[in-house]
C-alpha cells in the first residue's frame, strides 16, 4: 500500500481565492515557556496553538451549503462521500484562463467516483501564474452531474471561471450534492485509476467549506 499526499500546507502569504481574504495566522496560545513557568508541568512543557483562517484556505472541500442555502454543511457530510474510488482526468494541455470541456471525459468510467482533474497548475503554487488558472466549463459540470460522480477535485485555485458571476460549476455540482475539492497538488504521482481518494474535513458545525488533508491510497 502506498499513501500519496495531495494537499498544500497552510501558511501565511499563501495563495487565496481573493486578495481581500485574510491570510491564515498561527500563534502560541500557551507557549512552551509559559507552560514551563506555570508550575503545572515537571521535567516537560507543552504548547497549545491558536489558529485563525477562513475555511476556504489551502486544499479544501466545499459542502453543498457553500452554494445552496438548503444544502448540508461540513459536519453533515458522511465519510462515504469523501472516501471514494478515484480517477485522474489528464488536462495537462490546459492553458491560462482555459475552459475545460466535457470531451475530456470521453471514454472514462466516472460514475460514483472522485474525478480529479490534473492540469499541472499546482506547479505554480506561490507564484503569480497560479492566479491565471484554467477552469471547468458549465457543460463539463452538466456532464459530471449526468454521469453521477460523487466528488470533483481540481489542482488549481477555483473550479469556476471567476469572471462569470453565475458560478455555474459550483451551482450545478453542489446543488446535486456533488462535493468539490480545490487546490489539490501532486496529482502527477497518481495512477490514472485504481486508487482510493480521501478528503475528510473536520466536523465543524455550520461551516460551508473546510480544509482537508487530501491523500490517495494506492494498492
Amino acid at each position: 500500500m502506498q499513501l500519496i499526499d495531495l494537499s498544500h500546507a497552510i501558511h501565511p502569504k499563501m495563495p487565496l481565492f481573493s486578495t481581500e481574504a485574510p491570510q491564515p495566522k498561527v500563534r502560541a496560545w500557551m507557549s512552551h515557556a509559559k507552560a514551563a513557568a506555570s508550575g503545572n508541568y515537571e521535567d516537560c512543557s507543552c504548547e497549545i496553538s491558536e489558529v485563525n483562517f477562513i475555511t476556504s484556505t489551502g486544499t479544501y472541500l466545499d459542502s453543498p451549503y457553500h452554494f445552496n442555502l438548503g444544502g448540508v454543511s461540513i459536519e453533515e457530510i458522511t465519510l462515504e462521500q469523501v472516501v471514494l474510488p478515484g480517477i485522474i482526468i489528464n488536462c495537462k494541455n490546459a492553458l491560462t484562463h482555459d475552459g475545460i470541456g466535457p470531451e475530456a471525459l470521453n471514454g472514462k468510467e466516472i460514475s460514483g467516483k472522485a474525478v480529479l482533474f490534473n492540469t499541472g497548475w499546482s506547479r505554480y503554487w506561490g507564484q503569480p501564474a497560479y492566479y491565471k488558472f484554467p477552469f471547468l466549463l458549465e457543460e463539463m459540470a452538466i456532464r459530471l452531474k449526468e454521469e453521477e460522480v460523487k466528488l470533483v477535485g481540481v489542482d488549481f485555485l477555483v473550479i469556476d471561471d471567476t469572471t462569470n458571476p453565475r458560478r455555474p460549476v459550483h451551482n450545478t455540482l453542489l446543488k446535486q450534492n456533488i462535493l468539490i475539492v480545490e487546490n489539490l497538488t501532486n496529482l502527477n504521482a497518481l495512477p490514472e485509476k485504481d486508487f482510493v481518494f480521501h478528503a475528510a474535513p473536520e466536523k465543524f458545525k455550520g461551516a460551508a467549506s473546510f480544509p482537508v488533508r487530501a491523500y490517495a491510497v494506492v494498492s
